[in-house]
């Protein structure tokens, strides 16, 4: 019989909840810097608040720093499809799933080899910032 606390003992649901509650809490945030700083808050304040939440629930609440990060792209990825439209929504949704979790792998990567969370963090986060800045700068050409 599976318990509640086999659940919440289980790095996967310990990642799930975290990737989620990271999805959640970073939509209503950039929602809110969006409104009060513009449209350079998606390409600054977006990455750090979503790598400071994706990374820090995970490291709290337990779970896999990557597969949190792959969660929370897998939410943002049906985002991007449901805002889209066409082609472009299968693409935004792919990008964004592919660009989570190619932060949460920089971030794992120097958090399991050297221990060090914060370096890997900061890494994504510099990621994550030159990704949106890319972007949003394509999609104006």
């Amino acid at each position: 019989m599976i318990t509640i606390s086999v659940l919440l003992g289980d790095p996967i649901v310990l990642s799930l909840v975290s990737g989620l509650l990271a999805a959640l809490l970073s939509y209503h945030l950039n929602s809110v810097t969006l409104n009060k700083v513009g449209e350079e808050a998606i390409t600054y304040l977006a990455p750090l608040i979503e790598e400071l939440l994706k990374t820090g629930l995970v490291l709290v609440i337990g779970g896999k720093v990557l597969l949190s990060h792959a969660i929370f792209g897998g939410v943002e990825a049906l985002y991007d499809m449901r805002k889209n439209r066409g082609s472009k929504a299968y693409w935004a949704g792919f990008a964004s799933l592919v660009s989570h979790s190619a932060f949460g792998a920089i971030t794992q990567y120097f958090l399991y080899y050297f221990g060090k969370p914060v370096l890997g963090l900061s890494l994504a986060v510099v990621g994550h910032i030159v990704w949106n800045y890319s972007v949003l700068n394509f999609k104006k050409t």
